[in-house]
């Protein structure tokens, strides 16, 4: 079996966003393709910046008033800036553009940038997809996620969860589901968010197993993840604490347990 990532730089990343922030702190992580390693540059308020620094100018509304809307020596030209530009801020700048842009080639483009070599490019790309409804589209993100030849980064892949996790209805969750076993710790933590976010009090169903699991595959990261997730969506009532308090032995996640174990035994007031 593949090892499983467990980089410190996991822990630093999210640990922070899930203890202090709980778990709308991690699912805005992962909406904006910001977990692990990713640099500061791609912070949303940045990728603004960064975009408004790179963008070609936009033609100026006509007088009769029509709304902006680039013309298209302007998309010709973000496209180039996409697949040419030596400059990685330019490339992730035009993709970010081009989210906004429906046609055929730029939704090409979008997917062929998925491999850029630079993981802030490729990101940059999967959140541009995220607006395109395009069959390609959602397959070349599958395709990201599944990771079978193994070239994409884990930031990548869960920029990939983010986007898809935003267009699939919950009936075809499978992949997102599939990426909770994911050998990247990075990739199983945005399933769990994704899938609290999305299905909330149900998510114990899927969530429940990675507490229960005594093999030892999941990280504590990822079961700490888990935990927290699965206390927002006010799962973890008092039974089930008590039930996983007696298998889990990770500091950590005892904690979460433990604190919702004592939160849901507490009377309502005026009982």
């Amino acid at each position: 079996m593949a090892k499983r990532s467990s980089r410190t730089d996991v822990r630093r990343s999210l640990l922070p966003a899930l203890w202090h922030g709980g778990l709308h702190a991690l699912v805005q992580r992962v909406r904006d393709g910001l977990v692990s390693v990713l640099p500061p540059e791609l912070v949303r308020e940045k990728k603004r910046a960064v975009s408004a620094r790179y963008r070609p100018r936009a033609p100026q509304p006509s007088a009769a008033g029509a709304a902006d809307a680039l013309s298209v020596e302007a998309v010709d030209a973000l496209v180039a800036q996409l697949m040419a530009s030596s400059s990685w801020q330019a490339r992730a700048a035009a993709a970010l553009s081009l989210g906004q842009v429906h046609s055929d080639g730029v939704v090409q483009a979008l997917v062929r940038a998925l491999r850029d070599p630079s993981v802030e490019v490729a990101v940059a790309a999967a959140e541009a997809l995220t607006h395109h409804e395009d069959v390609q589209a959602e397959g070349e993100l599958l395709a990201v996620i599944d990771n079978r030849d193994g070239y994409f980064s884990p930031v990548t892949r869960v920029a990939a969860i983010s986007a898809l996790s935003r267009r699939l209805p919950l009936p075809h969750f499978g992949p997102v589901f599939a990426a909770l076993r994911d050998i990247d710790a990075e990739v199983s933590i945005a399933a769990v968010a994704v899938i609290a976010e999305r299905m909330q009090s149900s998510s114990g169903t899927y969530l429940l197993p990675l507490l229960r699991d005594q093999s030892g595959y999941f990280l504590p990261i990822v079961r700490l993840a888990a935990a927290n997730a699965l206390e927002h969506a006010g799962v973890l009532h008092s039974a089930i604490a008590q039930e996983l308090l007696h298998l889990e032995h990770d500091p950590a996640v005892r904690r979460v347990l433990e604190r919702a174990q004592y939160l849901t035994d507490q009377p309502l007031a005026g009982e």
